[in-house]
């Protein structure tokens, strides 16, 4: 097994915690002696988001049929009342817009249903009454490529799995014949809300469950919005649960989503899923593990942890611009379930609360957009964030990484302060401000004798 241990303590994970956090967000949901848990997040930008609610406590769920969401950031919220029938449970959300959304549900973990708004939520309709409805049946998720073309996926049912495209927002469905879909293994379902695309290319993970009551897991994978589909061999096994996140239509991630210990392997494939590698990340204690990609970096995600055995809400969330080579810590100490955690773009992301309605979310601002914005300006040495009181990323200029590489760092006076010597580049370095005191100093990247790039770092304390 390929192991690189990034723990939280080792010198490659980097915190710069207080230029970029999560900002705790109230959302005042009706009475209930259960605890709220919108773990579903779909952002359609800045000021638009849908929540899917799970209501119950660490035992069970209760059905929630309201769709939360808000048109201003999250200032203020609505709750629009869905007609679900029977015990709806949620299994997935998808917003196309501020005006259309889909959600998905199971009527208490049996058959399921799609409901769809295209005025904001003010009305809502059942878009699959005739789906969903043979033995063993179960609504897994909707995925919309544009605001008329989009598939959803259901557990198998006659012995393939129930894979449904639409042409028109749902108004009619054609089931994907068996012969276009890989047969399916003995007790292999689809996992709710696990799928990921980029373009016209989905995937969705799979789950084998076995007699110790744990799964292994493949992945199915369309290049053509759901009309056809391969699979990969069995990916990783010996999972409580599964969560999967593609970056690009080649850099993707498949980890276990549940609770397995202070050791989480995840895999990663650099050809779009057609092979996978085991690598891991370690962490100082117990944790549950999520992850979202984030648009503009081929190979960026958000990753949020919790120390589940301390029975609090203790989560710590990190960014990897370049695949987990390089890891910094973007908030830490968080009242927040990991799973519920979605980056719409570098500068837009939240991440679920603690259950209550004085913690009903996380909001995330500051960091990222500095990243992406120097990740647009490929021959730039570009520094962040900018004056720097802990930790800093450097973004490399892309045609110049190379493996002779040295950062020089001088103060105004001309005396050099640091010679850092770059081993094994991604494009990305890192600057620690806590030996140097507060003022104006001047980073040089150089190969050899020749000056490549040149910029100004401020510390502030």
């Amino acid at each position: 097994m390929k192991a690189k241990l990034y723990t939280i303590i080792i010198l490659t994970c980097y915190s710069i915690a207080g230029y970029c956090q999560f900002t705790p967000v109230s959302i005042n949901f009706q009475p209930s002696s259960y605890g709220n848990y919108p773990e579903y997040v779909s952002i359609t930008d800045a000021s638009h988001v849908w929540l899917g609610n799970r209501r119950g406590d660490s035992v069970s769920q209760v059905p929630y049929t309201y769709a939360v969401h808000t048109s201003d950031g999250g200032s203020t919220w609505q709750f629009d009342s869905i007609p679900a029938p029977g015990d709806p449970i949620i299994s997935s959300i998808f917003a196309v817009d501020a005006n259309t959304c889909y959600y998905t549900f199971t009527d208490y973990g049996l058959g399921g249903s799609i409901w769809k708004t295209s005025d904001g939520g003010a009305t809502w309709a059942n878009k699959t009454v005739n789906h969903f409805n043979e033995p063993g049946a179960f609504a897994d998720f909707y995925c919309a490529f544009s605001a008329s073309e989009g598939v959803a996926l259901g557990d198998p049912t006659l012995g393939y799995f129930e894979i449904l495209r639409t042409t028109n927002g749902g108004d009619t469905w054609s089931r994907v014949d068996s012969s276009l879909i890989p047969s399916v293994f003995p007790g292999e379902m689809g996992a709710t809300h696990v799928f990921s695309s980029v373009g016209d290319i989905i995937w969705f993970a799979s789950l084998i469950g076995d007699v110790n009551g744990t799964y292994s897991s493949r992945v199915f994978k369309s290049v053509d919005r759901g009309q056809h589909w391969t699979v990969s061999p069995i990916v990783a096994d010996n999972l409580s649960w599964v969560a999967m996140q593609f970056s690009s239509p080649m850099n993707g991630v498949l980890y276990d989503g549940g609770y397995n210990g202070p050791v989480h392997e995840f895999y990663r494939t650099a050809d779009g899923g057609s092979t996978w590698t085991v690598d891991s990340v370690t962490f100082t204690s117990d944790v549950y593990f999520a992850m979202s990609s984030v648009a503009g970096f081929d190979g960026g995600f958000v990753v949020a942890t919790n120390d589940a055995p301390a029975g609090s809400y203790d989560t710590k969330v990190l960014f990897t611009p370049d695949f987990f080579n390089t890891i910094v810590v973007l908030d830490s100490n968080l009242q927040a379930n990991p799973w519920g955690i979605k980056f719409h773009d570098a500068s837009t992301g939240w991440m679920e609360g603690n259950g209550s309605n004085a913690i009903a979310m996380h909001k995330f601002s500051g960091l990222l957009t500095s990243v992406s914005e120097a990740a647009k300006s490929p021959d730039k040495l570009s520094i962040m964030p900018n004056p720097t009181a802990n930790e800093a990323l450097v973004k490399l200029p892309e045609m110049n990484v190379k493996s002779d590489l040295r950062m020089l760092v001088y103060d105004v006076t001309g005396r050099l302060h640091n010679d850092i010597k770059i081993v094994n580049s991604t494009g990305w370095a890192k600057l620690d401000a806590s030996g140097y005191t507060n003022g104006t100093y001047i980073v040089q990247l150089v190969s050899g004798d020749r000056i490549i790039a040149t910029t100004h770092w401020m510390v502030k304390h």
